[in-house]
């Protein structure tokens, strides 16, 4: 599947199972969207874009996968700094602000998790949302006769 002007395939993987995480939709989304777009930009025509998610017992995490220019070592760190572009060249001739990572970063840590990002030049670059798990263990509601006697 082709996406946008910038022809790389986009692939999502569906979990074998329904996952759910204590996030604010929104915020979610955003930061879905902002790793994405910038994974779509700095990979090149013909290139591979991978949504996927993976689960233990208290965390869920999504990860986003690209075989674009990757992010040189010694710039890892940096990219989730406000403002700051790894090059300001390929910033020209993609767009964007600098601004895309370091909200994914706040968003994230906000929703009580954490981003993180392994790269290499040339070979693409894979980030990391790992979020907390939403548990389905819900207390069973009293009636109002058990109320009433439990306030007495």
């Amino acid at each position: 599947q082709a996406s946008g002007q910038h022809k790389v395939r986009l692939e999502a993987v569906q979990p074998g199972e329904p996952l759910t995480v204590r996030a604010d939709r929104e915020k979610l989304q955003q930061v879905v969207f902002n790793l994405t777009s910038n994974a779509i930009r700095f990979t090149d025509v013909g290139g591979l874009v991978r949504l996927e998610t993976s689960a233990t017992e208290e965390t869920v995490t999504i990860h986003v996968r690209d075989s674009g220019i990757g992010i040189a070592p010694d710039k890892l760190q940096s990219i989730f700094e406000p403002f700051v572009q790894v090059d300001a060249s390929l910033t020209r001739r993609v767009g964007g602000t600098g601004l895309g990572l370091a909200i994914a970063r706040e968003l994230t840590e906000a929703m009580g998790g954490a981003i993180t990002v392994e790269s290499a030049v040339g070979e693409g670059s894979h980030f990391a949302v790992t979020l907390p798990r939403a548990t389905a263990t819900l207390q069973p509601s009293s009636t109002s006769a058990e109320r009433s006697s439990a306030a007495t």
